[in-house]
């Protein structure tokens, strides 16, 4: 009896507006929703709870194995420089590869990452020298995302292609340098925006 007064006053709980909005936001958050709701009636709570924190961790690496990145031009009427992909006015420096990370470089993108970087310089209108790389986005580096760097930066290097990095945050350098890989890019190509890498590109 107490468990049918349970269910009912649950089910009085749930709004069906609600539910059709996160399917239509994403799809991804309403199972797990779904999952914690039948959790409580099933088990308990606390441990649907937990199950569903769980969920939650997994849903957070798993997008961020896969982060959002864009190859950038300078955009005219915008005053600065955007993704390429959604805005067909952007122009592309010859010579210059100018890549975005929009998250964090660590353990479970790092592959990604540096395949989606040799991916730019393939696709690179004209062979490229130097690849700058929009920092801003990278709020930590992790000892593994480190690796990638400095070996993003000795693949570059082989293939005559220079790394030069913008806008990085101070404690995202900090690490770096801390990591020897300051060094190996050359303290000399960090650049405090895009367009400053850009020119120091051009000019050799």
């Amino acid at each position: 009896m107490l468990g049918a007064v349970i269910v009912s006053a649950a089910v009085g709980l749930v709004e069906p507006a609600a539910w059709r909005g996160l399917w239509d936001t994403d799809r991804v958050e309403f199972t797990i929703a779904a999952v914690t709701t039948a959790g409580v009636v099933a088990v308990g709570v606390l441990e649907a709870i937990i199950f569903a924190a769980g969920l939650s961790i997994i849903d957070v690496v798993r997008r961020s194995a896969q982060p959002h990145d864009a190859v950038l031009g300078w955009v005219e009427r915008l005053g600065r420089w955007a993704d390429v992909s959604v805005n067909p006015s952007a122009r592309v420096v010859p010579g210059i590869v100018v890549y975005r990370l929009d998250d964090r470089l660590f353990f479970a993108n790092q592959s990604y990452v540096k395949a989606r970087v040799r991916e730019a310089i393939r696709g690179a209108p004209s062979p490229p020298h130097d690849l700058v790389l929009d920092a801003e986005g990278m709020t930590h580096v992790d000892s593994a995302g480190l690796d990638a760097l400095g070996d993003l930066c000795d693949d570059l290097a082989r293939n005559c292609v220079t790394l030069r990095i913008a806008r990085m945050k101070t404690h995202v350098r900090d690490e770096l340098e801390e990591a020897g890989i300051g060094e190996r890019i050359g303290r000399d190509r960090f650049h405090p925006t895009v367009r400053a890498a850009v020119s120091a590109s051009a000019d050799g």
